[in-house]
């Protein structure tokens, strides 16, 4: 827990699988949690990313669910990133989750 507490941790990809692991590492108290996606929301995601509606659709996936994560732990310190991403901004996580990317990128 002592290290939970102290963790920066980076989710890029914020689809069905990447908002499940932000809701529970936010619930689960990591110090900050940053959600990055420079993907529109669409019909399709709808269907297994529980805190967008048919009203975000065309609105950045990060930014339409931040203010809803951010309700679920005031102690955890959430922040959001819809610019591409950097090895500058990786370096700056103790953990990065890439979901949504394409294998190339997830080398890089």
């Amino acid at each position: 827990m002592i290290h939970l507490r102290k963790s920066s941790v980076l989710i890029s990809g914020i689809g069905g699988v990447g908002v499940e692991i932000a809701k529970n590492l936010i619930l689960g108290g990591v110090r900050n949690v940053t959600i990055h996606d420079t993907k529109n929301t669409k019909w399709l995601d709808l269907s297994s990313q529980f805190y967008l509606t048919s009203e975000d659709i065309g609105r950045n996936r990060a930014a339409a669910c931040f203010s809803r994560l951010t309700e679920l732990n005031d102690s955890v310190q959430c922040e959001l990133s819809t610019d591409e991403l950097t090895e500058e901004l990786v370096q700056k996580f103790d953990l990065t989750i890439l979901t949504d990317a394409p294998h190339e990128k997830q080398l890089l």
